[in-house]
Parts: C-alpha cells; sequence; structure tokens
C-alpha cells in the first residue's frame, strides 16, 4: 500500500499470521529506570499508550490507560537494550534515573508476531515500515494486535542496531516471580562491560573507571 499503514482488520486476518515461538526459560534483558516520575518495575506492561517515543504500541487510540494490555521492551542481549534505550542521545547515562539492567527466563512459551520475515511485504506493507516515524509502527502494532489478540506481542528488527531484534511484549505472563540477575548499570559487577559495549556503538558514556 502507498501510504504504508496498515490494511484494515479483516484484511490482515485474510493475511495470517506469522510467528516465531519463544520456549519458556529463554533469557531477555531489560533496561529500566528505577527513579523518575514514571518507574515501572522490572516484571510489569506500561498499560498507558499509546507513548509517541515508543515504536511498537499496541494500545488503541486515543492515549489512556488500556490495563491489563500494554507493552514492554526487552532484548535478546544487553547490547541492543543499551542502543534502543540510548539512541537519542548517544550516551549511555548509567546514574540519571538510577537505570537497571535486569535478565530475566521467560515464564512459559510465548508466541509473537515475526516482522522479520516477508511478512509485513505479504500484508501489504514492506520493510521500510521498520524506520519510519513510530505513529506508523504503532499503527501496525495496534492493527495487528486487533486482528490477533491472543499473540503475546512482536518481535521486529532494531531501527537503531542493525542485526538485532527488538521485542515488544503484550502480556505480564511473561514475566517470572524473580529475575536471573538485576543490577545498577553503574555497578562495579558490570561497569566495565557496559563501557565496552557503550564504545562499541561509539556511544558516549559517563562510565568511571
Amino acid at each position: 500500500m502507498a501510504d504504508q499503514y496498515p490494511p484494515g482488520l479483516d484484511e490482515l486476518n485474510d493475511v495470517g499470521a506469522a510467528t516465531v515461538a519463544l520456549p519458556q526459560g529463554t533469557v531477555m534483558w531489560r533496561i529500566h529506570n528505577t527513579t523518575s516520575a514514571f518507574v515501572l518495575p522490572w516484571n510489569q506492561l506500561r498499560t498507558w499508550g499509546p507513548v509517541a517515543s515508543s515504536r511498537w504500541e499496541p494500545h488503541p487510540l486515543p492515549p489512556a490507560d488500556y490495563a491489563p494490555l500494554g507493552s514492554a521492551y526487552v532484548g535478546r542481549d544487553v547490547l541492543t537494550c543499551l542502543a534502543e534505550v540510548f539512541q537519542l542521545t548517544r550516551f549511555v547515562d548509567v546514574d540519571a534515573g538510577a537505570p537497571y539492567v535486569t535478565g530475566f527466563r521467560l515464564a512459559r512459551d510465548l508466541v509473537l508476531a515475526d516482522l522479520t520475515g516477508e511478512w509485513l511485504l505479504r500484508a501489504g506493507g514492506s520493510a521500510q515500515i521498520i524506520f519510519k516515524e513510530k505513529a506508523r509502527t504503532n499503527a501496525w502494532a495496534r492493527a495487528i494486535h486487533g486482528a490477533l489478540p491472543d499473540l503475546d506481542g512482536l518481535v521486529a528488527p532494531s531501527a537503531v542496531l542493525g542485526g538485532h531484534d527488538v521485542v515488544s511484549l503484550w502480556t505480564a505472563a511473561a514475566f517470572p516471580s524473580a529475575p536471573e540477575m538485576s543490577v545498577p548499570l553503574n555497578s562495579p559487577a558490570i561497569i566495565a562491560d557496559i563501557a565496552a559495549a557503550a564504545r562499541s556503538i561509539r556511544f558516549g558514556s559517563n562510565v568511571v573507571l
């Protein structure tokens, strides 16, 4: 379609879903602030939305609290999380908002819409959607959730870090009762690794070694 916006729900239902399964126990990562105006625990969805600064929001319009529907952005590795969280400034601030990095194992098997292959083209769009304005990608997330409400979220190529994927989780059932690890981004145990990761993507940082 010329405007690269999603088709109607009937057409999406006709196209069907391309999905990927993430088995229970898969390790995922999340970077999250622990002190700010809008703090969310590592194991909660943000039910207010859509948020204009986020790319794959399933929330309807207008923005409001749509609990229990929500989203949580996670990655398969810490580097992806760093690139996504600090993309606007290209500066990894390990102090502001007291950010934590949390790794956890999925509490159950998940089925996600797979936007990493040919599905967008079959649905009338193209891979260009990934890199367009976030209002457009949010429209696709909304449409996918509307047509396929049983999905647990979606996986899409990162618009920031080539060769990496981002996951937008839409179910709190993905989270276990406890993480595998959860430490401040400036923890002495990981600070050297965070500094090296930032350098590898040419992001600045306020890491002091």
